[in-house]
């Protein structure tokens, strides 16, 4: 029987559109009666969902297992780089003390929103061009760690630290994208993000070469956001994606 599995998932409690109790019951929707499900949500720099998240899926415990996690931003020789943290102890006083983690984190997708409310804008594009994107008069840059502060923080708290969507980091060529998982994978890193919805086969078959060269585990989702991003799908990303199961296997949860 198929197991359905999506490790980077957005709620509200960050930019999604989809509570975390909402979130489950669409993954239990979208997929076959009785077919084993496995779902982690990953909020940008909070933990604020998980619980809802938690509470919803103990109710189909049966055939649903729920990873609590996140995704950390993080600050990388000027680019940002994000750090997934996965089967993290939300209650860890160090990760809870780290800015944003308390509350819902407020993104730039709300105060596009807002801005859309008030009639100041008629798409949250428009808000991005005109007020919000780098460079524009209301852009404020966030102080964000390092990524190996980040993984200090996911393995500090019983996590496991995952480096995200390698292939999305434009501004790093291929030698500097190796030099970032050498020395991550020297810091801590347990995992990699192998699949993901905008991967051509040839980027998935290079990252997964990263993987075996520094013997980091592999993961995969959708980075689904709900309505926020209409064209990714939970499971299926843009439409063809599928994480296999063995992913499971060396992921503790």
């Amino acid at each position: 029987m198929k197991t359905y599995i999506d490790l980077h998932i957005h709620s509200t409690a960050s930019d999604g559109t989809f509570s975390p109790t909402e979130i489950v019951n669409k993954a239990l929707k979208l997929t076959e009666k009785d077919s084993p499900v496995v779902i982690a949500l990953t909020d940008h720099d909070t933990v604020a969902g998980i619980d809802e998240f938690q509470k919803a899926a103990a109710k189909h415990k049966d055939r649903l297992t729920a990873i609590s996690g996140l995704e950390i931003s993080t600050d990388y020789h000027g680019v940002e780089i994000h750090v997934l943290g996965y089967n993290i102890d939300i209650h860890n006083k160090e990760l809870l003390d780290k800015p944003d983690k308390p509350g819902e984190t407020i993104a730039r997708p709300h105060i596009a929103k807002l801005l859309m409310k008030k009639k100041y804008v008629s798409s949250v594009q428009e808000a991005f061009d005109k007020y919000l994107a780098e460079g524009r008069c209301c852009y404020v840059e966030r102080i964000m760690p390092t990524p190996e502060e980040a993984i200090h923080l996911i393995k500090n708290s019983g996590g496991i630290p995952v480096l995200a969507h390698l292939m999305l980091y434009k501004k790093l060529d291929s030698s500097q994208k190796e030099a970032l998982v050498r020395e991550l994978k020297n810091a801590g890193l347990i995992g990699i993000e192998t699949y993901y919805n905008t991967y051509t086969p040839v980027e998935q078959e290079y990252v997964a070469g990263l993987a075996k060269q520094w013997g980091l585990i592999e993961t995969g989702g959708t980075d689904f956001h709900g309505q926020n991003k209409p064209h990714i799908s939970l499971f299926t990303g843009q439409g063809e994606m599928e994480v296999p199961q063995k992913v499971l296997e060396n992921l503790k949860y």
